[in-house]
Protein backbone atom coordinates (compact mmCIF):
# COMPACT_ATOMS: atom_id res chain seq x y z
CA UNK A 1 0.00 0.00 0.00
CA UNK A 2 1.01 3.82 -0.63
CA UNK A 3 1.86 6.08 1.69
CA UNK A 4 -0.84 8.11 -0.24
CA UNK A 5 -3.31 5.85 0.46
CA UNK A 6 -2.95 5.16 3.80
CA UNK A 7 -3.18 9.06 4.90
CA UNK A 8 -6.63 9.15 2.52
CA UNK A 9 -7.94 6.07 4.81
CA UNK A 10 -6.58 7.68 8.06
CA UNK A 11 -8.37 11.05 7.02
CA UNK A 12 -11.57 9.17 5.93
CA UNK A 13 -11.69 7.61 9.60
CA UNK A 14 -10.97 10.97 11.08
CA UNK A 15 -13.75 12.63 9.20
CA UNK A 16 -15.80 10.08 10.19
CA UNK A 17 -15.09 10.05 13.42
CA UNK A 18 -15.79 13.59 13.47
CA UNK A 19 -19.46 13.30 11.59
CA UNK A 20 -20.38 10.31 14.42
CA UNK A 21 -19.24 12.80 16.55
CA UNK A 22 -21.42 15.76 15.69
CA UNK A 23 -24.01 13.24 15.27
CA UNK A 24 -23.79 12.26 18.80
CA UNK A 25 -23.68 15.86 20.11
CA UNK A 26 -26.67 16.78 18.10
CA UNK A 27 -28.24 14.06 19.10
CA UNK A 28 -27.59 14.94 22.68
CA UNK A 29 -28.63 18.48 21.84
CA UNK A 30 -32.36 17.57 20.86
CA UNK A 31 -32.66 15.31 24.11
CA UNK A 32 -31.38 17.88 26.08
CA UNK A 33 -33.54 20.44 24.54
CA UNK A 34 -37.22 18.24 24.32
CA UNK A 35 -36.13 17.47 28.62
CA UNK A 36 -35.68 20.99 29.27
CA UNK A 37 -39.68 21.34 27.41
CA UNK A 38 -40.90 18.74 29.48
CA UNK A 39 -39.18 20.31 32.83
CA UNK A 40 -41.26 23.87 31.84
CA UNK A 41 -44.11 21.56 31.28
CA UNK A 42 -44.14 20.12 34.52
CA UNK A 43 -42.98 23.03 36.15
CA UNK A 44 -46.54 25.41 34.41
CA UNK A 45 -48.63 22.10 35.66
CA UNK A 46 -47.29 22.56 39.33
CA UNK A 47 -47.88 26.41 39.04
CA UNK A 48 -51.56 25.86 37.66
CA UNK A 49 -52.13 22.91 40.86
CA UNK A 50 -50.83 25.51 43.32
CA UNK A 51 -53.38 28.22 42.10
CA UNK A 52 -55.99 25.49 42.36
CA UNK A 53 -55.32 24.56 45.94
CA UNK A 54 -57.14 27.42 47.54
CA UNK A 55 -60.09 26.42 45.81
CA UNK A 56 -60.08 23.15 45.94
CA UNK A 57 -59.75 23.66 49.89
CA UNK A 58 -62.72 25.89 50.03
CA UNK A 59 -64.84 23.00 48.28
CA UNK A 60 -63.54 20.43 50.57
CA UNK A 61 -64.52 23.33 53.86
CA UNK A 62 -67.97 22.88 52.30
CA UNK A 63 -68.12 19.42 51.35
CA UNK A 64 -67.31 19.13 55.03
CA UNK A 65 -69.56 21.52 55.97
CA UNK A 66 -72.34 20.18 54.41
CA UNK A 67 -72.08 16.72 56.01
CA UNK A 68 -71.64 18.46 59.10
CA UNK A 69 -75.63 20.05 58.49
CA UNK A 70 -76.86 16.74 57.20
CA UNK A 71 -75.07 14.56 60.75
CA UNK A 72 -77.28 16.96 62.40
CA UNK A 73 -80.42 17.46 60.88
CA UNK A 74 -80.62 13.47 61.11
CA UNK A 75 -79.69 13.68 64.96
CA UNK A 76 -82.48 16.26 65.21
CA UNK A 77 -84.56 13.99 62.83
CA UNK A 78 -83.67 11.02 64.96
CA UNK A 79 -84.43 12.98 68.16
CA UNK A 80 -87.92 14.00 66.72
CA UNK A 81 -88.89 10.42 66.17
CA UNK A 82 -88.55 9.18 69.02
CA UNK A 83 -90.18 12.23 70.56
CA UNK A 84 -93.13 11.43 68.47
CA UNK A 85 -93.23 7.14 69.15
CA UNK A 86 -93.18 8.55 73.05
CA UNK A 87 -96.06 10.68 72.39
CA UNK A 88 -98.26 8.50 70.37
CA UNK A 89 -97.39 6.02 73.01
CA UNK A 90 -98.91 8.11 75.62
CA UNK A 91 -101.27 8.98 73.59
CA UNK A 92 -102.61 4.93 73.13
CA UNK A 93 -101.89 4.97 77.13
CA UNK A 94 -104.57 7.99 77.38
CA UNK A 95 -106.68 6.78 75.08
CA UNK A 96 -106.81 3.36 76.95
CA UNK A 97 -107.36 5.12 80.46
CA UNK A 98 -110.24 7.43 78.70
CA UNK A 99 -112.10 4.45 77.05
CA UNK A 100 -111.23 2.45 80.73
CA UNK A 101 -112.83 5.24 82.49
CA UNK A 102 -115.64 5.95 79.81
CA UNK A 103 -116.90 2.16 80.33
CA UNK A 104 -116.13 2.49 84.23
CA UNK A 105 -118.56 5.38 84.11
CA UNK A 106 -121.15 4.08 81.59
CA UNK A 107 -121.37 0.82 84.01
CA UNK A 108 -121.83 3.03 87.10
CA UNK A 109 -124.74 4.50 85.27
CA UNK A 110 -126.20 1.38 84.12
CA UNK A 111 -125.78 0.43 88.06
CA UNK A 112 -127.11 3.40 89.17
CA UNK A 113 -130.40 3.00 86.52
CA UNK A 114 -130.75 -0.39 87.60
CA UNK A 115 -130.67 0.73 91.53
CA UNK A 116 -132.87 3.65 90.94
CA UNK A 117 -136.96 2.74 91.01
CA UNK A 118 -138.07 6.09 89.56
CA UNK A 119 -136.11 6.23 86.70
CA UNK A 120 -137.35 4.12 83.94
CA UNK A 121 -137.09 6.42 81.25
CA UNK A 122 -133.39 6.38 81.74
CA UNK A 123 -133.65 2.90 81.35
CA UNK A 124 -135.56 2.98 78.17
CA UNK A 125 -133.70 5.32 76.66
CA UNK A 126 -130.44 3.27 76.63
Amino acid sequence: METSTIIWIVVAVVVLLVIIALIVMASNKGKERKQRKHREHAGQIREEASRDESSVRQRESAAAETDAQARRARAEADAKRAEAEQLEHEARDRSHDAASSRDDQHDRLRQADELDPDDNDRRDRR
